[in-house]
């Protein structure tokens, strides 16, 4: 009966054995199956996740453009499913983010547009997008909204960018047109300095001549004035000529009625002697006829002179011919004498009076003839005398100013010929600046000819090209490799790694507890090698059936199946010869020790992160752990293999296990050993 009730507990306990042995095989699979497909794609789903938007941004319209960016973004964002965007106002937004409605919120101020509109005419005012997000909801999502507001960020940015370069642009095709005509423009400055230059040595040379006419002037000039000063003394002597001209007239105009009188007279004198030369007295009358023929004689004589030096010499000159001729005729010195002579003796004359009384009324005659003839003569004479004398005295004072303004041009005269002198000195200044300034403009037509050929060359695109190109001024060329296309696939070498290990763990702590239960009674199974080969076709086909989930079930996509299968296997029969080691040379109390090795490898493995940003203590840690390469060997596998490293790997492993194999053996054989001496002993 208890032999019966033996054998019955045996077969309930193996029962329960290989229930729990099945259980075992799929933990893995439950363990990575599950959380990666949860999280196969997280980032794909994001288009449940609600984000608040809100959009204050008003309209803009500067120079003739229209600026409604936040318009131009919400109407983006519509068309946008990367997340849950929901299009709300701000209370609302404010509302949600601080409760548990909406994770993040992105919001664009109402001066947004007027802000880039500022920005795209030069004055730099930067706009702003507000970003907030309830991070203590979900830092994971956080971040990833954080992005999407930096994507919101980077399209605006390009927008200002694509404006402004495209200003930039056109500005600078504005330069090069400018320098063009600027070349074009010191082409004509470079000729007209030319020109310039040659007129500039020409008004030199003209200078030179003009400063050596200016002495020679100047030299006239104090000739003319010397000159003039010789006129003066000459218009001077002619005023003083006319006036004793005037006077003679003036006498002569005395003499003529002196002439008209004597003549007169004489004729009386001869009527009353012919008349009255019966009278008694007759001695004092010829003494008063001498005495007047003696008056006609110097009255005659007197006219004679002046008619000398009359200025009409036809008029002169008649008078002159009948006043030369009754002197001739009339002997006045000896009719004198004689008429003296007859005073004395009275009876002589009686003969000669009717020939003196004829002779006189002739002369009484001619004498009123030239009287009248002399007084016009004298009177046109005195008239041209008082015109002459004006102009002389006209001639006087132009003279006198044409002596002033002679000594005034000697002065100015000497003033321009100094000043000529210093302009020509000038003028050679100005040569010599000018062929500075001409190979100036040379140098200034040549650098911009450059400048212009340079930016001609440079400026091969035009104002749309370069705006796309500063715009997106780099193409993004991925050519990574070991690619991997979902958050699952890269975590999926993480999770593998702590399954295979969890199970491995636990069907190791199956196979301890049915050998100590002796469930079991095959003998090769109970042997080391037996329980080690029943172990690692149990975990191979846990590794079997999770490849297996993982390629069918959530679609993972390995770069060969076959190695990924036989890797899983592989990586299954390490850990367990691991545990197995450790559980052969200390029993039981080896499983606490691995599960601690468990922990410490979920931090030192580099599953999540890069060992690189694990503490220094994991970092020291990392290389002593199987699951670290594990991890990148599934790494491999799954996006890229790089055969060197993996069969590395895979000598790793190969070490890791025959290390704990053998251990595990030598251990459990020397504790037995000293147990049999110790009992031998006793």
């Amino acid at each position: 009966m208890s032999e019966k009730v033996n054998k019955d507990r045996r077969k309930t306990l193996f029962k329960i054995i290989v229930i729990s042995i099945v259980a075992i095989i799929f933990v893995p699979i439950l363990y990575s199956g599950i959380y990666l497909y949860a999280f196969w794609d997280p980032y794909g789903r994001f288009y449940d996740v609600p984000v608040a938007f809100v959009n204050l941004d008003k309209k803009v319209i500067k120079e003739g453009k229209e600026y409604n960016v936040g318009k131009d973004i919400e109407d983006n964002l519509r068309k946008n499913n990367k997340v849950g965007w929901r299009f709300v106002s701000y209370d609302e937004a404010k509302k949600g983010v601080s409760g548990t409605k909406y994770y993040a919120l992105i919001l664009i101020p109402e001066d947004f547009s007027k802000n880039i509109s500022e920005a795209a005419s030069g004055n730099l005012v930067k706009p702003t997008v507000l970003y907030e997000a309830n991070k203590g909801k979900n830092f994971v999502f956080a971040q990833v909204s954080e992005r999407a507001a930096e994507s919101i960020k980077s399209e605006v940015a390009s927008s200002i960018q694509e404006q402004t370069t495209k200003s930039l642009a056109g500005s600078l095709y504005n330069v090069k047109d400018s320098l063009s005509e600027a070349n074009k423009g010191a082409s004509s400055l470079v000729d007209g300095t030319v020109k310039l230059l040659n007129g500039s040595n020409q008004l030199d040379t003209g200078l030179a001549k003009a400063a050596t006419g200016a002495k020679q002037l100047q030299s006239g000039l104090e000739k003319a004035y010397t000159g003039e000063a010789q006129l003066t003394t000459g218009v001077d002597s002619l005023l003083s000529g006319l006036n004793k001209f005037k006077g003679g007239l003036t006498q002569n105009s005395e003499g003529i009625n002196q002439l008209v009188g004597g003549a007169k007279a004489l004729s009386d004198g001869m009527a009353a002697v012919a008349s009255g030369t019966s009278k008694a007295n007759l001695s004092q009358g010829l003494t008063t006829a001498a005495d007047s023929i003696a008056q006609i004689k110097g009255a005659l004589n007197q006219v004679a002179s002046i008619l000398a030096t009359s200025s009409d010499p036809q008029s002169i000159g008649t008078a002159q011919t009948i006043l030369n001729g009754l002197v001739n005729t009339i002997n006045t010195k000896k009719l004198e004498e004689n008429l003296r002579t007859a005073a004395g003796s009275a009876s002589s004359l009686t003969n000669n009076l009717n020939q003196l009384s004829t002779a006189a009324s002739k002369v009484s005659a001619g004498t009123n003839t030239v009287a009248s003839t002399l007084s016009t003569t004298q009177s046109n004479a005195l008239s041209g005398v008082n015109q002459l004398i004006d102009g002389a005295n006209k001639l006087k004072g132009g003279s006198q100013e044409l002596s002033n303004g002679l000594n005034t041009a000697v002065k100015k005269t000497g003033e321009l010929a100094s000043g000529l002198a210093t302009l020509n000195n000038g003028t050679k200044d100005l040569s010599n600046g000018l062929n500075s300034l001409s190979d100036g403009t040379v140098k200034l037509r040549d650098g911009l000819n450059s400048g212009y050929n340079t930016m001609n060359n440079s400026l091969k695109f035009g104002i749309e090209d370069i705006s796309s190109f500063v715009t997106n001024p780099l193409t993004l060329s991925d050519v990574s490799i070991n690619t991997v296309n979902y958050y699952g696939e890269g975590l999926a070498p993480y999770f593998i790694s702590l399954s295979l290990w969890l199970g491995a763990m636990l069907m190791n702590l199956i196979l301890s507890l049915t050998k100590l239960s002796k469930v079991v009674q095959n003998k090769y199974i109970k042997t080391y090698l037996g329980t080690f080969i029943a172990g690692s076709v149990l975990v191979m086909l846990q590794a079997v059936i999770l490849s297996s989930v993982l390629i069918a079930a959530l679609g993972l996509q390995p770069t060969n199946q076959f190695v990924f299968y036989l890797e899983n296997m592989f990586i299954s029969v390490v850990f367990f010869s691991i545990m197995y080691g450790v559980s052969y040379a200390i029993g039981v109390v080896g499983t606490p020790i691995l599960f601690v090795l468990f922990i410490l490898q979920l931090a030192s493995s580099g599953g999540t992160f890069p060992i690189e940003t694990a503490p220094g203590f994991f970092r020291v840690l990392s290389p002593f752990f199987p699951m670290t390469y594990t991890v990148e060997g599934l790494r491999m596998i799954i996006s890229g293999i790089n055969s060197i490293r993996l069969t590395q790997i895979s000598f790793f492993l190969l070490t890791f296990m025959l290390i704990f194999l053998i251990s595990g053996f030598v251990v459990n054989r020397t504790f037995k050993g000293l147990k049999s001496i110790k009992a031998e002993e006793e």
